[in-house]
């Protein structure tokens, strides 16, 4: 499987534990469901684990499923870091899938297993996607699985819509109010479609202004890894941007605008179609 070069055009997308913090002026929840914190006290451990699981099904992660997952806070082991090119040894919500795929109907799963409630998918536990939260809110994810360690300590799966589900109820935590651009705008897999039908963009999402009146160009193609978006397309310059998304359905023309960025950005870098593909 080819593996991409993917820049992110915003700035300061690093990645945080924000994924274990709750909203401002909420409260942490005891097991028993009494307040027994501040809002600037860290949550407990379940509730961070439940942030992790929120924040991805409010992410819209419909390409990720049906598979067996173990979520959790946590550092990213060596080769982790180096499929997603993060080299960052804070704890953050890290989601390990295990690879999945349709069921051929001619060989079946060709020695793996059969998906457990999913009979049309087949699933292996001796490798692993990864995902990791930036601090955005969106998940960062890789689908090279050549070289991944395999699935450890399971402890969730996803359904055909990428939906995750703990295999065991984190009793006495609350819901994870979701971020405002994941309330306001349309998003699959963590990325914000960012044009409206007439072509522009949507309101309060702009260009990133970074580097003043900077932009990339070169050529883009249809198709991207890292959303389900059929809208999305990656971008070639000098480096590839992926996903990035055109403000029509007639995009492959010179001066068309593309719009690049990170999951859960509203700040997008700006690219410049000067070659057709």
């Amino acid at each position: 499987m080819t593996r991409y070069t993917v820049v992110a055009l915003t700035v300061g997308v690093a990645l945080a534990v924000a994924c274990a913090s709750t909203t401002p002026g909420s409260a942490a929840r005891s097991p028993q469901g009494n307040a027994h914190s501040t809002p600037s006290s860290p949550p407990s451990a379940a509730q961070a684990l439940r942030t992790c699981v929120d924040r991805w099904n409010q992410d819209n992660m419909v390409g990720w499923g049906p598979t067996l997952v173990s979520i959790s806070v946590r550092r990213l082991r060596a080769r982790e870091a180096d499929h997603l090119g993060i080299y960052d040894h804070r704890p953050h919500c890290t989601a390990s899938l295990a690879v999945f795929a349709p069921r051929d109907t001619q060989t079946g799963c060709s020695g793996e297993a059969v998906m457990p409630g999913h009979p049309k998918f087949c699933v292996s536990t001796e490798a692993t996607f990864v995902c990791v939260i930036n601090k955005l809110g969106g998940y960062e994810c890789s689908r090279y699985a050549d070289g991944a360690p395999p699935l450890r300590n399971k402890n969730a799966r996803t359904n055909e819509r990428g939906v995750l589900t703990l295999d065991v109820a984190l009793v006495g935590t609350h819901a994870t109010p979701p971020l405002a651009w994941q309330r306001r705008y349309p998003h699959i897999d963590g990325f914000i479609h960012p044009w409206r039908r007439e072509g522009k963009l949507r309101p309060g999402l702009t260009f990133d202004q970074a580097g003043g009146t900077r932009h990339y160009h070169g050529t883009c193609f249809v198709g991207t890894e890292f959303t389900h978006d059929t809208a999305a397309l990656r971008c070639v310059s000098d480096v590839q941007f992926d996903p990035c998304f055109p403000p029509t359905a007639n995009w492959n023309r010179r001066g068309t605008i593309i719009a690049c960025a990170a999951a859960g950005s509203t700040s997008f870098g700006r690219f410049v179609i000067t070659r057709r593909s």
